[in-house]
């Protein structure tokens, strides 16, 4: 976990497929209703398209799609997770947000998959809790 700089602090969790994930809060920069998307032509499958966030084109990604999940049906709950990957903003597309939790990162167990987007798992308030790392979330898109 070293390697993926890993601190304690916060989460901000959300749901998807009967799960929670969750993104380091330091990562993200804007939690937002789901704006007008504008599609792309030519783009996988879990790329809507593009938004307009304060005058800056970001990138949106569904986040079931990118992992394989069916797509859920988006409601009043859903929003987009802006994420800062290296400096690159990236909209992840969410059914719902759920809070901000802190976490020990010595609590986290690491994950058995080598290259994933999951860092690991930790149990927070009685549940498992999938922590994503958006850098490697997003690397498809690149």
């Amino acid at each position: 976990m070293d390697e993926l700089n890993v601190k304690a602090g916060q989460l901000l969790t959300f749901g998807c497929n009967d799960q929670v994930y969750g993104f380091d809060i330091t990562s993200v920069t804007d939690i937002i209703e789901i704006p007008e998307i504008t599609m792309l032509p030519m783009v996988a499958d879990y790329i809507p398209g593009i938004m307009n966030l304060r005058g800056k084109v970001v990138p949106v990604m569904d986040f079931a799609g990118r992992m394989g999940f069916e797509k859920p049906e988006y409601d009043s709950h859903s929003c987009i997770v802006v994420v800062d990957c290296e400096g690159s903003l990236l909209g992840v597309r969410v059914p719902k947000v759920i809070d901000a939790e802190e976490y020990e990162a010595e609590n986290i167990s690491d994950s058995p998959v080598e290259n994933s987007c999951i860092i690991g798992y930790i149990e927070l308030h009685g549940r498992r809790v999938t922590v994503i790392d958006c850098i490697r979330l997003s690397e498809k898109n690149r």
